[in-house]
């Protein structure tokens, strides 16, 4: 019984050390009863070094529930130094035969698309982020949270 518990409080540890290139990860939890297209998430992540290149990524967890092959979000960057950009992206959460893509753990598929390659900040400091699904339908089902990830850019291994 005591080695089961050790494993489960070291769990946690181990699945981080794994992520050694994450820097920095911030996600918000959507609600169950749907992602209404008027329900704007907003993100904070911390940038801690200006001089170290790195990749950010856009993290996404879902259910079956999620009726789509894919998912258009509009992103937008918001920090006091520069103008106010936006992107958007389209993330692939199945193929064409209708197979989920990424890593299922439970009820669960997570997956991650590289919005930015071999970026630098201007500052160290905290980064806002404003994400809306721009999906056809007003409200979305099955979409569990969004998240963003700053890793350390590996240079010669894209």
């Amino acid at each position: 019984m005591n080695n089961r518990l050790l494993i489960l409080l070291c769990l946690p540890l181990l699945m981080t050390a794994c992520r050694r290139d994450v820097i920095s990860s911030v996600h918000h939890d959507l609600p169950e009863q749907g992602w209404a297209m008027t329900d704007t998430v907003r993100l904070a992540l911390d940038v801690p070094d200006s001089t170290v290149s790195y990749d950010l990524a856009l993290m996404l967890r879902h259910t079956d529930r999620y009726t789509y092959q894919n998912l258009w979000l509009f992103i937008q960057s918001c920090d006091s130094l520069s103008p106010v950009q936006s992107d958007t992206v389209m993330a692939c959460l199945a193929d064409d035969r209708g197979q989920w893509l990424g890593t299922r753990a439970g009820r669960y598929y997570s997956g991650y698309v590289i919005m930015e390659r071999d970026i630098t900040f201007p500052t160290a400091g905290t980064y806002s982020y404003v994400i809306i699904h721009g999906m056809r339908d007003s409200v979305i089902y099955g979409i569990a949270d969004v998240g963003l990830e700053l890793r350390k850019h590996n240079h010669g291994q894209e």
